[in-house]
């Protein structure tokens, strides 16, 4: 039999039945709703809660770029609308349950399609910072208003004080908060993608929203709502990749071939007429165009600074292209290309566009191919090398700069058998420039009895770019110079001798700057990067 309950005072008998028209006649749906049932909407409900703000946040800082802006604006506009969303709640408590469900399909559609809806806004037009205000707002605002119609169902039965309540729902919403924020990184995000998990979630929200409307016994009109809202989501979990492949090729110039969200990043590739790119997270990684200038550079300026080197450590690299150039010489025994994301370098072995440019390196026998972190993977091998070379995105994220910190290159010279050279990227020395002499400066400071050479070379694709070679000895013991102990290989496309000498030489309106050494505890090369770039943001 069901509980009965006084009408609430102030209110005249039957309006509460009356304002709830969808439910049964002479019923109201909250009174149909046992407290486990509402318990277990409260920790389900928080978990897609935490998730759309992780959401939010991963989506921005792969297209805006900067992690730190994006999460910390995701999390403030998202609670900033949840504050929003509890002041709402009042005007909405009067037929708390269906309330409650209605809300929960709004979120659901909003949630479900918030990646898509930034990522087309960023593709198609200059509005993808609006879009991703008002998206968060707007989610934030519909998490808001879901924990305060759960209490006003609960205190419509009466069955304890609002304290002990309210204590009890906020408990189960931090709980499934922990939960959330363990799924995303290691289950969700993984596994499913962004877009995958948005929709996921937005049907973890129109479930809950279907239990709760059958325990308050199916009101037709919402239930058929509620059936549609959750096809719709299914059909775009369905058609996730399809959906992402069309909005993402809008984002280049050139025809997409191959794509791939892997656990880390978005792996794009472009061609048009012979040029081949890479892109991950929408920033260019190489053109085939003028790729040979920027590897070129950065291989043969350590390479050639060794006597017969026979071990390599490439760190970062998995497009192969950096392994192509050390496989020139023929004192190469072994090398170990260490690259986080096995997406990239499978596609690097598999990619018929990849391979031609890459000329099979991976295949090669004397590679060995590691996906690892190359912090931890420095950190934790016992091998040395008579090279090592670094070739990681730009420390445009904190998740990035400890691989520019001091005590990432001091592990690396560590690793150094005698004689040994490694040579790192350091951002373009012309767009960046604070950051290029910032990274010269940490390359210098982890390894003090070392002589670190700045080079720059000239690549269309980007523009004059930067290089950090640190050499073994001091100024006097570089004898006869760099680029001397080994002869440049043969079937070099861009350098001989004497454009490879030339790198050392830089322009006079880049002179040298003194900037303290990045650090882990300080990575100070992240806002030096991002302070540099911002003008050239227009």
């Amino acid at each position: 039999m069901l509980d009965q309950q006084e009408v609430p005072p102030g209110c005249p008998p039957g309006a509460d039945a009356a304002a709830d028209r969808d439910a049964p006649a002479g019923r109201s749906g909250a009174r149909h709703l046992d407290r486990p049932t509402v318990f277990a909407a409260a920790l389900l409900v928080a978990v897609g809660g935490l998730v759309y703000e992780l959401i939010l946040g991963t989506a921005a800082s792969y297209l805006f770029g900067d992690s730190v802006v994006a999460f910390s604006v995701a999390t403030g506009l998202t609670l900033f609308g949840m504050g929003l969303g509890s002041l709402l709640a009042p005007r909405l408590q009067r037929t708390a349950g269906l309330s409650f469900v209605r809300n929960e399909l709004v979120l659901s559609l909003l949630g479900g399609t918030s990646v898509l809806a930034l990522f087309w806004a960023y593709a198609a037009t200059e509005l993808a910072w609006v879009v991703f205000v008002v998206l968060s707002l707007a989610i934030g605002t519909a998490i808001g208003v879901e924990i305060p119609l759960l209490v006003a169902v609960l205190k419509e039965r009466g069955s304890e004080g609002s304290v002990s309540l309210l204590s009890k729902v906020l408990a189960l919403d931090y709980f499934g908060a922990l939960a959330a924020s363990l799924l995303f990184p290691f289950l969700l995000l993984p596994y499913l993608g962004l877009v995958r998990t948005a929709f996921a979630v937005a049907v973890l929200n129109v479930a809950v929203a279907g239990f709760m409307l059958a325990r308050m016994g199916h009101p037709p009109r919402w239930s058929v709502l509620a059936g549609v809202t959750l096809v719709v989501l299914l059909a775009g979990f369905a058609a996730s990749s399809w959906l992402e492949a069309r909005i993402s090729a809008g984002m280049y110039q050139d025809p997409v071939v191959a794509q791939e969200r892997s656990a880390y990043q978005q792996v794009v590739v472009t061609e048009y007429q012979g040029d081949t790119r890479l892109y991950l997270d929408n920033q260019l990684q190489f053109s085939s165009v003028d790729e040979a200038r920027y590897h070129e550079t950065l291989a043969h300026a350590a390479m050639t600074s060794v006597a017969a080197p026979a071990s390599v450590a490439i760190l970062g690299g998995g497009d192969g292209l950096l392994a192509r150039e050390v496989l020139r010489y023929g004192s190469v025994q072994e090398v170990t290309l260490v690259d986080l994301d096995p997406a990239v370098t499978d596609l690097a072995r598999e990619n018929r566009l990849l391979t031609a440019v890459n000329e099979h390196a991976l295949d090669d026998p004397r590679v060995t191919v590691v996906n690892a972190d190359a912090f931890r993977w420095v950190e934790d091998t016992p091998q040395t090398f008579d090279v090592v070379l670094v070739d990681l995105v730009d420390p445009s994220s904190e998740r990035v700069a400890k691989l520019y910190s001091q005590e990432f290159y001091g592990m690396v010279a560590a690793h150094l058998r005698p004689g040994g050279a490694f040579a790192t990227q350091a951002t373009s020395s012309y767009f960046t420039p604070d950051a290029f002499w910032q990274v010269v400066s940490t390359v210098r400071a982890a390894a003090p009895g070392r002589t670190v050479v700045p080079l720059t070379v000239n690549v269309p694709s980007f523009g004059e770019w930067g290089f950090a070679l640190s050499l073994p000895g001091g100024p006097a013991d570089v004898v006869p110079g760099p680029f001397a102990r080994t002869p440049l290989p043969d079937g070099l496309r861009f350098h001989d001798a004497a454009s490879l000498a030339a790198a050392t030489r830089l322009p006079a309106d880049n002179p040298p700057r003194d900037l303290p050494p990045s650090t882990l505890l300080s990575p100070t090369v992240q806002r030096t990067y991002q302070e540099d770039m911002r003008a050239w943001r227009y």
